[in-house]
């Protein structure tokens, strides 16, 4: 079975307490696409940092919402995450100076330099009616896919 072509979508309300419920979904519908078991730590990092980030500062005023859609286009793994939250590019935010001593360096920040790292391709756009979307994909191709 395939998922090429058909679009797996969540809404679901920013807390933090939802972030296991993002997990799952994306989980299984990387199970179900039948993503390589290495790569899938990898992708759950990335949504998972990202997903933090809208719950602690997209929506500064309460809670808010969350949609997220996932993928197979061609070799990547897609996934966009959509919120209508305070506007945040994460692609404009520096890369960290990993090679500060620990003592001097700024606590938090680590999350974008992760899904950077572990996504193959990280992109943000924002819309007056939509809002914020970040789009990450991760290529998955024969060598990364079981049983295909």
């Amino acid at each position: 079975m395939t998922i090429e072509g058909h679009k797996f979508k969540l809404g679901i309300e920013s807390s933090l307490e939802n972030l296991s419920v993002i997990n799952t979904f994306v989980f299984e519908v990387m199970k179900q696409a039948k993503i390589d078991a290495a790569v899938v730590p990898k992708v759950l990092m990335a949504v998972d940092e990202a997903c933090t980030n809208i719950v602690q500062y997209a929506y500064p005023e309460g809670k808010g919402f969350i949609r997220l859609a996932c993928w197979l286009d061609h070799d990547d793994f897609v996934i966009s995450i959509e919120d209508e939250g305070t506007p945040f590019n994460p692609c404009s935010v520096p890369s960290p100076e990993l090679d500060t001593n620990l003592d001097d360096r700024k606590v938090g920040g680590l999350g974008i330099y992760f899904m950077r790292k572990f996504m193959d391709e990280i992109s943000y756009k924002y819309d007056l009616k939509t809002g914020n979307q970040l789009t990450m994909r991760k290529r998955v191709g024969a060598d990364d896919r079981r049983g295909e």
